[in-house]
């Protein structure tokens, strides 16, 4: 399974730098997720794969201590749900800026909601069974080459 949309929203926050500089060190980073629905969906896509579900959640993600202006991370995060977002996801980003003793911030985060499809491949021995047909995770649109040529030149420099 892949990372949860919070997940890669955090680690690209992690990796920004702007003018110079990091949001905040990586470890003063954390995600989470609140609540969450689970809607049956039983569709089949690419002929032998299922949708299996969609699941719904809000997701958090909170930077403390922080130097960085709230509005900066918004921006960033903003765009990134822009680009990353799907139609089920919610654009809108609710944040808090709370100071600390040390006059840095804890800024925090909150999208209201997220959806990540839940997509199985049909296997012969999957733990999930729908209808008689087994099931298990994968991504049925990964082609995996079995044989390749890898042409290059070995510099000794």
């Amino acid at each position: 399974m892949s990372q949860s949309k919070i997940a890669m929203l955090k680690q690209h926050l992690v990796s920004v730098v702007y003018q110079g500089h990091k949001l905040a060190l990586d470890t003063q980073f954390d995600s989470w997720i609140e609540g969450g629905r689970i809607e049956p969906c039983s569709k089949t896509i690419n002929g032998n794969g299922l949708l299996a579900a969609r699941f719904y959640y809000s997701g958090v993600i909170s930077i403390n201590p922080c130097s960085a202006p709230a509005a900066l991370i918004c921006a960033f995060a903003s765009f990134w749900l822009q680009n990353n977002g799907g139609k089920y996801d919610s654009h809108d980003i609710e944040f808090s800026a709370d100071v600390n003793d040390d006059n840095s911030n804890e800024v925090e985060l909150m999208i209201e909601q997220l959806c990540e499809e839940i997509e199985l491949v049909q296997t012969d021995n999957g733990p999930f069974e729908l209808d008689g047909i087994r099931y298990d995770f994968g991504e049925q649109s990964v082609w995996i080459a079995e044989e390749f040529t890898l042409l290059g030149q070995i510099s000794r420099a």
